[in-house]
């Protein structure tokens, strides 16, 4: 199963996810790997930090409930385990260590949650990256606002003064309602057409202009900041149905690494980056009443070679007005190399 499938999964399931259930189910995870280590005699240990403890906060907030998402990274460890030998194989000296990265690792283009680090005597260094998702499947949270130069923070190349200025015009005139309520302001202002069109078109077209001045350079870059700068293994778990998804990232060829005659039970692909956008425009969305075909009014889909393919939808991350709105960005499509397994949950009885 690749991530289109991934996708319309949790779609189906109508599942949701919120800061403090995804911290949650972080340490649930880290947890599920220390134990599973610990049953088998390899040397492991926590790190302290100031995240750990507050994601082990969420955690025993859940009660209970916490035991479903200690399913959902077993299941993930029990798989996992099988297409790294590295994690239980090992040098004498080597103590399998597990840490909680901060947010800002993920600002800055690493997506991973935990990481499994290992050390030797000869200073040999190894990690492994795991990012949990607990019921959801998005990418990226970016936002767009008159200071923000996607360009440069996604691509390494820095948008044109014509973008900064057509975005500074129409967050200009959200200036005065900043901190009111959307729907006191809908009279005043018409969302779609004052905002989220005009926002989307100048970032159309910008991002058409950049792939043609760096031709086979922006594509590329776009997946990278999209998918992360690291590779890792994406957990995702599916409560309603009982299972875990497992979808190895290996687009800088890092993972499944052997150890000595240790191998892999699967290969695990590298798969292709990009080198041209083919299109950006409007997502097309079906009318089932009528059975026309419309334009979405909050949603962009950029496509690219390789398979990969992206969809992009604005919206208020708040009630109130901002200087800033911001993209819910997932995936599409992805190259066939791109494979996910489902690893269902040992459940006799556990549920909660």
């Amino acid at each position: 199963m690749n991530w289109k499938g991934q996708y319309f999964i949790l779609k189906k399931v109508g599942l949701l996810a919120n800061t403090e259930s995804g911290k949650a189910f972080e340490y649930a995870c880290l947890l599920a790997i220390y134990d599973f280590y610990k049953e088998k005699e390899v040397p492991v240990e926590i790190i302290e930090s100031p995240q750990l403890e507050t994601a082990k906060s969420y955690f025993d907030a859940l009660s209970d409930h916490g035991k479903n998402d200690l399913l959902a990274g077993e299941a993930a460890i029990k798989l996992i385990n099988l297409l790294e030998p590295k994690l239980d194989h090992y040098a004498d000296n080597s103590v399998l260590k597990l840490t909680l990265q901060t947010d800002s690792n993920g600002q800055k283009g690493d997506v991973r949650d935990i990481l499994c680090i290992r050390n030797d005597s000869k200073r040999k260094s190894w990690e492994l990256g795991i990012s949990c998702k607990h019921n959801h499947f998005a990418l990226k949270h970016s936002r767009i606002s008159p200071t923000i130069d996607f360009g440069k923070e996604w691509l390494g190349k820095q948008c044109s003064s014509e973008y900064m200025e057509k975005v500074g015009k129409i967050f200009a005139n959200l200036k005065p309602y900043v901190k009111e309520k959307w729907d006191k302001v809908s009279d005043k202002v018409d969302k779609v057409d004052d905002v989220y069109k005009p926002l989307l078109k100048a970032f159309m077209d910008e991002l058409t202009r950049l792939d043609e001045e760096y031709p086979g350079e922006i594509a590329p870059a776009l997946v990278n900041y999209l998918i992360g700068e690291k590779d890792f293994y994406k957990v995702i778990s599916v409560e309603k149905k009982h299972i875990t998804l497992i979808t190895p990232v290996n687009l800088h060829d890092s993972l499944n690494e052997r150890y000595k005659d240790h191998r892999s039970m699967f290969s695990i692909e590298k798969p292709k980056l990009p080198s041209v956008i083919y299109h950006i425009g409007f997502k097309k969305v079906l009318d089932k009443k009528t059975n026309a075909i419309n334009q979405s009014d909050n949603t962009i889909i950029v496509t690219c070679d390789e398979g990969w393919s992206f969809s992009l939808r604005i919206h208020n991350a708040s009630s109130k007005v901002e200087n800033s709105m911001k993209f819910d960005i997932e995936s599409v499509s992805t190259p066939e190399s791109i494979r996910s397994f489902i690893a269902p949950w040992n459940v006799q009885d556990k549920l909660v």
